[in-house]
């Protein structure tokens, strides 16, 4: 075999290793509702029964399968991460922009000058709170995950 087909066949094998392992790692796949147990979704409608469900899915995160309930009531996006029993594992919410903590106000405009926050999403996983800000700093968009009391997690 000669060194160009052995060069092709090389690059063909690491495309398709490359394209399975990506694969294994897109972890969230939408559901239709039956697809989704009546534990999680009895759940949900018992805790926001005026909220509008725009979507299901299914996650994946360090082995542990999780479904996700997205919905919008009123002014708030809510989406809400259930074990497959129905308890909640997280719940991920807007909340006016006044919400977030001043420190991490602060810490978003020390890190991005200029920064107009867009959308502030409150996230609660048990009784841990931590807030995620959305800014944007001319055309660019940038966003902080902070503490409950505003100091930085990690940025993009």
């Amino acid at each position: 075999m000669n060194a160009t087909r052995l060069v092709v066949r090389f690059g063909l094998l690491a495309s398709i290793a490359s394209l399975l392992s990506f694969s294994a790692l897109a972890q969230d796949v939408k559901l239709k509702k039956k697809q989704v147990p009546r534990a999680v979704i009895s759940a949900f409608r018992s805790a926001y029964p005026q909220a509008t469900i725009r979507g299901f899915a299914r996650e994946k995160e360090n082995g542990k399968v999780y479904y996700e309930v997205e919905s919008v009531e009123g002014q708030t996006t809510r989406d809400v991460l259930f074990n497959p029993d129905g308890t909640v594992a997280e719940v991920e919410e807007s909340v006016p922009n006044n919400d977030l903590p001043s420190a991490g106000l602060e810490a978003l405009h020390s890190k991005y000058p200029g920064a107009v926050v867009t959308k502030v999403e409150k996230i609660t996983k048990g009784d841990v709170t931590e807030y995620e800000a959305h800014a944007r700093v001319g055309k660019k968009r940038v966003s902080m995950e902070l503490d409950a009391g505003g100091r930085p997690l990690k940025q993009d």
